[in-house]
């Protein structure tokens, strides 16, 4: 473990906020970085009313690594998370991410999880950021019963189920990862796009300045 604090950005893009699934991972995440790692956790929870994109921007500058937190909705992430990712579009390769571990925790029901969890990290990885091992944790509502109910058994076929206890090993990784230097890295070509200013669009058209061929 580092010594240095580091400040980790736990991303909450459920449906239900702080009161779903998503919002109960992401409240023991923040406890296990600040009282198990002595680590600093910044919560950003997508549903609740954002500051400008500019100050959003801030934020995400001035943390070292990220925890991404969504339930399964029709096998893909949340729309506020979507919303969230296609704003990211213009910070792609900036000090926002690049270099940046992130890691992610993924809610279900029974099937989606581990995709949506793949994808995650791919977008993630596109705007800057890296997966350190064992980087993923995808806990469902069939699994909880599954291991509720062999829990006892003498040779029980559940005991290597994704459970919530597995979550301080993936924020363990992140934060060995968040301490490693981020000045080797190098950024492939690519078009920068103007960050824009303004209140956060939560809805409606949004242009972020990409090209136009049709």
């Amino acid at each position: 473990m580092t010594t240095t604090a580091k400040n980790i950005m736990i991303i909450n893009g459920s449906l239900r906020g702080a009161g779903g699934n998503s919002g109960a991972v992401a409240k023991q995440a923040a406890s296990i970085l600040t009282n198990e790692f002595q680590q600093q956790a910044t919560l950003l929870t997508l549903t609740d009313p954002l500051p400008t994109i500019r100050e959003v921007y801030e934020k995400l500058v001035a943390c070292d690594g990220f925890v991404v937190i969504t339930g399964v909705y029709w096998n893909n992430w949340s729309s506020p998370l979507q919303r969230f990712i296609e704003v990211m579009t213009a910070f792609e390769n900036t000090p926002a991410f690049f270099g940046k571990p992130v890691v992610s925790a993924v809610t279900m029901d029974s099937v989606g999880g581990i995709e949506v969890a793949a994808r995650l990290q791919a977008v993630f990885g596109g705007l800057g950021c890296w997966s350190p091992p064992c980087s993923t944790v995808v806990l469902s509502r069939t699994g909880q019963e599954a291991m509720a109910a062999s829990d006892g058994s003498a040779e029980d076929p559940n005991n290597d189920v994704w459970r919530l206890d597995d979550l301080p090993i993936v924020l363990q990784n992140l934060v060995t990862a968040a301490a490693l230097p981020r000045h080797n890295w190098v950024a492939w070509p690519h078009r920068e796009l103007t960050v824009p200013d303004g209140p956060w669009p939560g809805q409606g058209p949004l242009d972020m300045g990409t090209p136009k061929f049709l």
